[in-house]
């Protein structure tokens, strides 16, 4: 019954999954944003500035994402993360169409990059031997990510034992 806790629930974490598969991704520290940026023809580079994903100017078939060096690495990680959510769900740029189009993909790019930086199926092995109030700061240590990230996964993952049936684990 805990094994359907870490399986996937909808259609995008079943799409992140299957890349993390493909990627050969088990554990927190084989998440390489950079190898797997690169592998898909993405060049990432730090600006001064509002982070973003274009086509890139001199090499055709390529992408740069550009990411704000004044932020802080867990936070960079997370940009890089929905950036390139952006690329493979919205092939990398926003049409320019209503601002509810443009809502709805922004909040697809931040769950794909919330799949991806902590995929459930990583929550396992600590899930149940850490405490509510500890979990958040563990997993943003764990994962890299800023903590209030890290807090609102955690809670989708306490929502979803919830939603199973499986708050007696608590």
């Amino acid at each position: 019954m805990l094994t359907a806790l870490y399986q996937p629930q909808t259609r995008l974490e079943e799409q992140v999954y299957s890349l993390m598969q493909f990627h050969g991704i088990q554990k927190p520290d084989q998440i390489d944003l950079n190898s797997m940026c690169e592998s898909y023809r993405v060049e990432i580079i730090n600006i001064n500035g509002r982070s973003r994903i274009q086509p890139h100017p001199t090499r055709p078939g390529w992408y740069l994402m550009a990411i704000d060096k004044t932020l802080h690495p867990n936070v960079q990680r997370l940009k890089i993360a929905h950036e390139f959510g952006h690329l493979l769900l919205h092939v990398g740029i926003q049409p320019n169409c209503s601002d509810l189009m443009i809502e709805w993909q922004e909040s697809q790019a931040n769950h794909f990059a919330e799949h991806l930086l902590m995929p459930f199926y990583m929550f396992e092995g600590f899930a149940f031997q850490i405490t509510l109030y500890e979990a958040p700061m563990y997993l943003s240590q764990l994962f890299r990510v800023p903590e209030r990230t890290a807090k609102q996964r955690f809670d989708r993952f306490l929502s979803r034992m919830y939603n199973q049936g499986l708050a007696h684990y608590i």
